[in-house]
């Protein structure tokens, strides 16, 4: 493989979709992780930023289940028959305590709500709850509210609120993961988001059943929204979903470590000047190699995720150390 080639066309802008097609196809997985740190060094120290630092967030998951949404990886869909806890949005306090608690160890932090959008009234408590957060604590605040219209962006706008929405995948794979809600949807939220100012965090999953060019195409998309941050998640097949019985029945093929590892070097090296963070999943499908991605990412969500938990936030800080970065 030419490193050189692809070096200079990365660090130049001129790395596109073709280019990416074939240096998946010429390179393996430990090429990509190269090369993608490779990158991650020359535009950490093009911003005077260090390479080595690795940037920590979390969130809480302030409502579940109940969600209209088909989406067939989510447990928390009606059309899930997974066991999970079920409950309307938390109190200010119950979320302000835990953000407290997660401030010792992360930089951000996010609400997360299921459903497609927030009532009127849990918005408004959502928009106090980031107040007290403000107020409380010095951590940068996330967001995950569904769809948003551009009255609740201009509301969270003043709150200096960074916007999650993920696309999960690519444009022509996601009839096959959703029916209730379209791609577009998801591209308006966050058109809307960047006109008006709003940082956005937008990513997806691997492993649903698409290709590595579905994947090579949702981070083309994403660059071209020019996201401030991409969260990257791998399956974690719940029971219940429908997600679980397709690869059960191997109906869709499980994504293996080493291709996962794959995907999340070339998000970096797509989207090299972007924030390129592993959130969900990664425990469960890279097991012990998970320390490889630091490699390729900027990013990483630690503590528990929605409806799955996360491992000992010591063994993360403990193989960040390890790996040489810091946090």
């Amino acid at each position: 493989m030419d490193f050189l080639k692809y070096y200079k066309k990365i660090i130049q802008g001129k790395f596109g979709y073709k280019d990416a097609i074939d240096l998946w196809n010429e390179g393996d997985t430990y090429d990509l992780l190269y090369l993608a740190y490779l990158i991650k060094k020359y535009y950490n120290y093009k911003n005077n930023n260090s390479p080595l630092k690795m940037d920590l967030c979390s969130i809480i998951n302030a409502k579940s289940g109940r969600c209209s949404e088909d989406c067939i990886f989510c447990s928390q869909s009606i059309y899930s028959k997974s066991n999970i806890k079920i409950y309307g949005l938390k109190s200010k306090e119950e979320i302000v305590r835990y953000g407290k608690y997660m401030e010792k160890y992360s930089s951000r932090f996010s609400i997360v709500v299921s459903g497609k959008s927030l009532s009127n009234g849990e918005f408004e408590r959502v928009l106090n709850t980031i107040h007290e957060l403000k107020e409380k604590t010095s951590l940068k605040i996330c967001a995950s509210l569904g769809l948003l219209d551009k009255d609740r962006l201009k509301e969270l706008k003043e709150y200096d609120v960074r916007i999650h929405c993920n696309l999960e995948t690519s444009k022509d794979n996601f009839k096959n993961i959703c029916k209730t809600h379209d791609y577009k949807d998801k591209i308006k939220t966050i058109e809307y988001a960047k006109r008006l100012g709003l940082e956005v965090c937008s990513g997806g999953i691997f492993g649903i059943g698409e290709s590595y060019m579905d994947r090579i195409k949702m981070f083309h998309e994403l660059k071209e929204l020019n996201v401030d941050s991409v969260a990257l998640n791998i399956i974690h097949p719940i029971k219940g979903t429908r997600i679980y019985d397709l690869i059960n029945n191997k109906k869709i093929k499980e994504i293996t470590p080493m291709e996962s590892l794959k995907s999340i070097a070339m998000a970096k090296i797509y989207m090299p000047d972007r924030e390129i963070r592993l959130c969900g999943g990664r425990e469960y499908n890279l097991k012990d190699i998970q320390s490889l991605a630091l490699l390729a990412i900027d990013g990483l969500m630690i503590g528990n995720y929605l409806t799955t938990k996360g491992r000992s936030i010591e063994d993360d800080l403990q193989m960040i150390r390890d790996m040489g970065f810091i946090c």
